[in-house]
């Protein structure tokens, strides 16, 4: 495996995120500042019902950068035109699947919230129709994007997709100083969107058609078939995933509407940070593909266990600031208001999200060796139990009950990848269970005993979470915990080898 590739597209992954999170972190409370609670909340259920057009793309982006990254690692350059091609074509029936669905949501906003106010239905129906069909118009247009994946090229897509979000969100400030309609920010986001789209075709043609040519007429049924065959199982983990998170918010607007503004922000919190963690370890499904073809079911089971390990302390590391401090976190980024209604929401989701997150290298591994199908019950269970358990716990104790649901759901999920998923993909990806659990799960938890240490004085809804020293103390001890037991010896060699050559290269600069 090519590890110079790996870590350019987990650099431009992190890149891309970290940019990105400056956007998403100027752009809430301006919107909490400038829309009403109950136009704040309509303005989440309107993004959150739109991006389930994504879903219709059915895994077919994840499969596009597959099997290019396996034609093009054989010098088969008419192959990854036929999977370009072909790709192209079945997104675009999708499309038009997705503005009939969006034409359905749309007449049924009263019904789905029949809490929110009536004078906010037209406009939610307006927004929600502009911004739904940019995006199943874009979707066809995301196959361009996915050919550099597939290429292991990974600048054009950080370039193009930080430049967008961040020109966006620029233009959403500046009109929500002006008092807008939500109708005035949806037709924002749709421009965008199409903008963005045609934008991937132009960057394609410039920077990609070199190696992976295009052509409506070279749609291959035989490459349909084995792409929707691929794509099969990963229809079903989208569905899922659909059931586990991305209708959580929606729940909550429809039997707890005054809460979902609260719920949608510390959503967002836990979205971001599990986005910017799952960003470093993307590259693993087309560097995984390659390595199918020329290394072994053992290799493969190695990098999941190590990358396991490595996910799992940058959750820890990043989550535990957040868990401790999420009520002085909220208060600086949206006010005290928020903060002290998403506080809790924060905390249960943050953790039902780490839990969930653990598997996610594994998963990855699953899907660039093809083997989804071997693992798809820990995808069914979550969503089973996530969803049954948000709208039982709902109806008794609000939206606390979807933040709980999917606590559940993740325990359930990590417990069923272990317990039988790694036994049937033992083919593609050997691993030893017990290594697993030792070595990526067990390894770096020892850094959060401290936080253990420091739970008597956690104060959480104060602005300093605990004494400055006891935080001192616990920053210190957590990071050399993860430092010294948490990495392997020849780790922190490279580690530290890595870090003194960078120095160097910056004196040197100098």
């Amino acid at each position: 495996m090519k590890l110079r590739k790996i870590l350019q597209g987990s650099g431009s992954n992190l890149i891309r995120v970290f940019l990105s999170a400056l956007v998403g972190i100027a752009l809430p409370p301006f919107l909490v500042r400038h829309l009403s609670a109950p136009e704040y909340s309509a303005w989440v259920l309107i993004l959150q019902l739109s991006a389930y057009v994504s879903l219709l793309d059915l895994g077919i982006q994840t499969a596009i950068s597959k099997f290019i990254a396996e034609y093009d690692s054989a010098g088969n350059g008419l192959g990854c035109s036929r999977v370009l091609s072909t790709s192209f074509r079945i997104l675009s029936f999708a499309a038009l699947a997705g503005m009939g669905q969006i034409a359905v949501l749309t007449w049924q906003v009263p019904r789905l919230f029949h809490q929110m106010p009536v004078a906010l239905i037209r406009d939610v129906r307006g927004a929600l129709l502009l911004i739904g069909v940019s995006v199943a118009v874009s979707l066809p247009f995301n196959a361009f994007l996915a050919v550099f994946i597939g290429l292991q090229r990974y600048g054009f897509p950080t370039i193009l997709l930080t430049i967008s979000k961040v020109l966006s969100s620029a233009t959403l400030v500046a009109l929500l100083l002006m008092r807008p309609t939500l109708l005035q920010l949806a037709s924002v986001i749709a421009a965008f969107n199409i903008g963005t789209a045609i934008a991937q075709f132009v960057g394609w043609r410039r920077f990609g058609k070199d190696k992976v040519d295009f052509s409506w007429a070279a749609y291959e049924p035989a490459f349909a078939i084995r792409i929707m065959k691929y794509c099969g199982v990963l229809t079903i983990w989208s569905l899922s995933s659909l059931l586990i998170s991305g209708l959580d918010t929606v729940i909550v607007g429809h039997y707890d509407f005054r809460n979902t503004g609260y719920y949608a922000i510390a959503s967002s919190v836990t979205n971001f940070l599990m986005v910017a963690v799952a960003s470093a370890f993307g590259p693993l499904i087309p560097a995984i593909s390659s390595l199918q073809s020329v290394g072994s079911s053992q290799q493969i089971g190695d990098v999941a266990v190590n990358t396991t390990r490595y996910n799992a302390l940058i959750l820890y590391l990043c989550g535990l600031p957040v868990l401790f401090g999420s009520y002085a976190l909220l208060s600086l980024w949206v006010g005290k208001d928020y903060a002290s209604q998403s506080a809790t929401y924060l905390v249960v989701l943050l953790v039902g999200n780490i839990v969930r997150q653990l598997g996610y290298p594994y998963a990855l591994a699953v899907v660039a060796t093809g083997s989804q199908h071997l693992a798809t019950i820990a995808a069914v269970a979550e969503a089973v139990v996530n969803l049954a358990l948000s709208i039982w716990l709902i109806q008794r104790i609000g939206a606390l009950g979807v933040a709980i649901g999917t606590v559940a759901g993740a325990v359930v999920s990590i417990a069923l990848h272990i317990g039988v998923s790694m036994h049937f993909t033992r083919s593609a990806i050997s691993i030893h269970r017990a290594e697993f659990l030792k070595q990526g799960l067990l390894r770096p938890l020892v850094c959060i005993l401290p936080s253990l240490i420091l739970l008597p004085f956690w104060r959480r809804y104060a602005s300093m979470p605990a004494p400055l020293p006891a935080l001192l103390a616990w920053i210190v001890t957590t990071v050399a915990l993860a430092w010294l037991l948490g990495l392997k010896q020849s780790e922190r060699h490279r580690m530290w080898s890595g870090i003194t050559r960078l120095s160097l290269w910056s004196n040197a600069r100098t």
